[in-house]
């Protein structure tokens, strides 16, 4: 499946890259921020769900680091895409490029920053229950995410491209669906006939996934995996086409 002309691909990575570059030079701690922001926000969880909240779970932090890198993942490559197209303003008024160019770039870095946070968390994953087989698992998990947040991505950037004060609500929306995703809890504690509810959203399956494997020396869904991945896939021809289809409108809104 070719999303973008395959040339353009090593330009969105590289400009993916830039934009990490940029964003860490605007810091004084620079590169270090990308593994604070999930340590602080678990600390902060860790806190508020330990002692203000006692939770009888064991490895309670562990369970935490994980549902929370997982998360910052995807949130981070759709929330950066409600404004994707309006940034790339000047670009886009100068030369024509296809649309979906433009989330590419932003999940790319958002993968790239998860690819540096996540080796640190398999190091001390490793270090704290040891490494198993099933860690072999992993990509699978990975690959799915990334085409899940790669789809949900691009679908944002087209609809705020279109209505932008949908941002706002797409704000709205993850912080309820970060509630909804089993960060804080585990999808089994929850009444039986809640659970289905739970794991329609794909990013609770995940992360449940990720735990089971780096918590619990548990072997993943790779149906859900395969099924999920599929879905995401023709999801994202169908986001291919609404950006070719409605491009000339997008450069209109964009440059407006």
């Amino acid at each position: 499946m070719i999303l973008i002309p395959a040339h353009l691909w090593r330009y969105a990575f590289y400009r993916a890259y830039l934009n990490l570059i940029g964003e860490a030079s605007k810091y004084y701690l620079g590169w270090l921020w990308w593994l604070l922001e999930p340590i602080a926000m678990t600390s902060v969880f860790f806190v508020v769900f330990t002692y203000l909240r006692p939770n009888a779970m064991q490895d309670f932090s562990y369970f935490l680091i994980v549902g929370v890198t997982s998360w910052l993942w995807f949130a981070n490559g759709v929330g950066n895409a409600t404004a994707c197209l309006h940034g790339a303003r000047g670009i886009v008024s100068q030369i024509k490029l296809p649309k979906m160019l433009f989330p590419i770039i932003v999940v790319s870095a958002a993968t790239f920053k998860q690819a540096f946070v996540f080796a640190i968390v398999l190091a001390v994953m490793g270090s704290i229950f040891g490494p198993n087989q099933h860690w072999l698992y992993l990509p699978a998990l990975m690959v799915t995410q990334a085409l899940f947040t790669l789809a949900a991505a691009s679908t944002v950037a087209f609809l705020c491209c279109c209505v932008r004060d949908l941002r706002f609500i797409v704000t709205s929306g993850l912080t309820l669906m970060m509630f909804c995703s089993g960060i804080f809890f585990a999808i089994d504690a929850m009444p039986a006939q809640w659970q289905a509810y739970f794991r329609l959203n794909p990013m609770a399956v995940l992360i449940e996934q990720y735990r089971l494997i780096l918590l619990y020396d548990g072997q993943p869904d790779l149906f859900w995996c395969v099924k999920t991945a599929l879905g995401c896939a023709l999801w994202l021809v169908a986001a291919k086409w609404c950006f070719e289809r409605f491009d000339l409108t997008l450069t209109r809104r964009v440059i407006a």
